[in-house]
Order: C-alpha cells, then structure tokens, then sequence
C-alpha cells in the first residue's frame, strides 16, 4: 500500500525496556536507541511507515519527558503531533489521546497504530497488509495484523482467527484472544493451526474507534474527548485527566471486549524486541551475531551475541548461547534462556541504591 490519502499513524513511544537494559535506560529507553540498525527503533518506524502517509499525519505519544526526544529524532513532523502523557496509562488511552485529535476534523480517517518497539523484515510487504486492513476497517472493523506463530512462544498473545470476510481478501473475523498462555496452551495452538501471534498493530477508522471507545472505556472515550476539544491539551487538564484514567491495553479494554474485530494474517518476519534474547535471534537470523563488536574476540565459544560499544575489548572464551552488553558504565551478561530475568536484575539494582545505573 504506498498511498498517503486519508491515513493517520499513531506511534506508541512510551515504553520503557527495562529487559534490554544497559542499553534502554530510564533516560533514553529501547525506543530511542539504534539497537538492530543504524538508526533508532523509533525512526525506523517513522521509516516504515513513511511512504503510507505525509509527516502531517503522523502523531506519536510518548512521556512528557520525551517530547523534546522525539522533536529531535523525528524533526520533519508536526511539533504539536507529539503528545506528551504525564504519566503511563498503557496503549488504550495513548491511541485514544491522538485518535481523539483526528476524529475531530476526519472522523472517517483511516489510523494505524503502531509500537515505536516492533522489528519487521520486510516493509513492503507490511504496508500491503496494512493495506488490506486499511479496506477492512472501511467495512467498520477494527483491525489488528496477526503473524504465523514459528514456535510455542508464552510471551505473546494468541489471536484465534475466525470465518473469513468475504467482501475483503486476506481477513478473517476474530473468534477470540488469549493473552500469553502457558507452554502447554502455545503447543496446541501451534499444532491446531488457525492462532496468530498479536502484532499488536490495530488499524481503524477514527470515528468508529471512538465509538467503540465509548462502550468499551467509557471515561477514557470522554477524557480524551475532552482533551481534544480544549485550548490547552498539554497543560493543567491533561495531568488532572491521566491521574484519574485506568492503565489498560487496547488488548484488554477494547478488542477482547469488541465484536466487530478482525485480524489480517500476515508472513512477515516481526518481533516485539522485548528482551536480549529477541535482538540476538534477530541479528543471527540476518547473519551478525557481533552486532556493533569489532572488540569482540571468541575463543572456542559459539552462538553469542555480543555488543560492546564501550571501546573495550571483550573476549570469550568456552561460552556459549550468551548474550554480552558492554556500555560505558555497566555490563550485562546473561544466557539466552534467562532474558527475561534481566527485569530481576534491575530491581536488585535499585534495592542497593544504585538508581544512577537504572
């Protein structure tokens, strides 16, 4: 899909990456660093879906300390198109603050809503499905894209793909989701066939989300109403209106709840980069497991990844599946199988009053 008329992107940057840390910090999390390219995960998003819409309709939302963050790495957009929360409330009322915006003045707008986090091989194919759910929202759907599960994953949410819509090629109505199951519930979907992995990527008409929205998450339908419609969205009302919003997903509040939903299947190679683990499948997957390592030397240790970029040398010797982050100031080392664990970690950190290293 390369057109530009009529589509909003909403780009959800507030995450704060705590299991890729030393790199995502409390200052500069995962979203503003150049993890898997040259470039931040953030402006390879901007990248992304560039050629699906113009620099005016793009909105992204972020933290209030990262408004300035995102103006920088993103200079061509709108500054009033960066949205500040005051604090995290989770990606329902995030995608609701913008969509509120655009509602206003193009309640039939198409609007894509993505992480600023998510790794996808290949853009062109992901615009052609944003394309066709593009088609399936103007049916009154709201859509979500949905990738082929390659193992029993747990980190994930599950899509249960339902009958297929006819007026529309390559979608299917939502029979239900499950939200990260058990190893033994991710190996019968696997095997049953008909589950989709959650991209997490929901794309929609304006008008007919906030209607939606209203059902579902009534107060966070009129809060962000309200926010659209006042002269100072960024003031002293938008702190009183977040310290009274639930913190709840698009997931949770709107499509486990919503019958008209749909899922666009897709073959694309994507990942939420949620951990270390993530990022060394990925650089293995396209050939460098010593990603940004000139530094690194391997004596009999095979299938590590290691980034060092603090200029010094990092040497291996008999390790094996490890993943190895050298910053200037701290230094991860962690087996693959204990990514997730780096979350412990840090709550450690910050037990022993070593905030500064968070």
């Amino acid at each position: 899909m390369e057109t530009k008329e009529g589509i909003h992107i909403i780009i959800m940057a507030g995450g704060v990456g705590t299991r890729l840390w030393p790199i995502s910090r409390r200052s500069r999390p995962k979203q503003f660093q150049p993890l898997l390219s040259e470039h931040t995960m953030l402006v390879d998003t901007y990248r992304r879906i560039l050629p699906l819409a113009s620099p005016e309709h793009v909105w992204v939302v972020t933290g209030a300390d990262f408004v300035d963050l995102v103006r920088g790495q993103l200079p061509d957009l709108p500054p009033q198109h960066v949205l500040g929360e005051p604090v995290g409330r989770n990606s329902a009322p995030a995608v609701t603050l913008a969509t509120a915006r655009i509602a206003r003045s193009e309640p039939g707008a198409t609007v894509l809503a993505t992480p600023a986090d998510s790794y996808i091989g290949d853009p062109d194919a992901y615009r052609d499905y944003v394309g066709v759910a593009a088609e399936t929202a103007a049916q009154g759907f709201i859509v979500t894209l949905g990738v082929i599960p390659t193992h029993p994953e747990t980190a994930y949410g599950y899509i249960k793909r339902g009958h297929r819509l006819g007026t529309v090629g390559g979608a299917y109505r939502v029979d239900t989701f499950t939200e990260k199951p058990d190893l033994e519930t991710a190996e019968r979907y696997l095997a049953d066939g008909g589950y989709y992995w959650n991209m997490g990527h929901f794309i929609f008409q304006a008008g007919n989300f906030m209607e939606r929205c209203a059902v579902h998450l009534p107060e966070v339908a009129a809060a962000m109403g309200e926010l659209a419609e006042s002269d100072d969205p960024t003031g002293e009302l938008l702190a009183k209106t977040y310290e009274q919003l639930p913190s709840v997903s698009i997931d949770y509040g709107i499509a486990e709840k919503e019958e008209d939903m749909a899922v666009v299947p897709t073959a694309v190679e994507w990942s939420d980069v949620g951990h270390w683990r993530a990022v060394k499948e990925i650089a293995g997957r396209h050939g460098s497991l010593d990603l940004k390592s000139e530094n690194h030397i391997a004596v009999e240790s095979r299938n590590c990844f290691v980034m060092a970029g603090s200029g010094r040398l990092v040497v291996t010797v008999g390790v094996e599946d490890y993943v190895i982050v050298d910053t200037d100031d701290a230094v991860l080392i962690v087996h693959e199988d204990k990514a997730q664990q780096v979350r412990d970690a840090l709550e450690e950190i910050e037990k022993r009053r070593k905030g500064d290293y968070l």
